[in-house]
C-alpha cells in the first residue's frame, strides 16, 4: 500500500506500507501522520519541486482522508482535528463520494 498527500500546490512523498505491516492507528499516526503528514503540512517553500514545496496558501485550506475504517477511528480523527487545521470529518463527506476526493484520479494516473 501507498499513502500520499496533494495539493494544488505541491505533492508529499510517497509513503510505502508493507505487506506484513499492519495498518491500525497506531501505526497510522506513529508513522505516516507524524512523520510524513505533518512535516509536508509545515512546509514553507512555495518554489521548487512539487515534492519540496508548501502544499497549502492558506491554513484554511480542507485536509481530506480517504473514507477507510482504520483512518477514521475516533484516536486517528481527534489527532487530526487536533493537528491540521481545515479537517473535515468523515460524518460531512456525503455517502460513497470517491470524486470529491481528487488524489483518487492521481492514484489512477499513477
Amino acid at each position: 500500500m501507498l499513502w500520499g498527500m496533494m495539493s494544488h500546490l505541491g505533492l508529499s512523498e510517497l509513503h510505502l506500507i508493507s505487506p506484513r505491516q499492519s495498518l491500525n492507528a497506531d501505526y497510522y499516526i506513529n508513522e505516516i501522520l507524524e512523520k510524513c503528514c505533518l512535516p509536508t503540512y509545515k512546509r514553507k517553500r512555495i518554489r521548487g519541486p512539487l515534492t519540496q514545496r508548501k502544499l497549502y496558501r492558506k491554513m484554511s485550506d480542507t485536509f481530506l482522508c480517504r473514507k477507510e475504517r482504520r483512518s477514521y477511528c475516533c484516536i486517528v480523527q481527534k489527532w487530526i482535528s487536533d493537528h491540521l487545521p481545515g479537517f473535515w470529518a468523515k460524518d460531512i463527506w456525503p455517502i460513497n463520494s470517491p470524486d470529491l476526493n481528487p488524489i483518487e484520479d492521481l492514484w489512477a494516473i499513477m
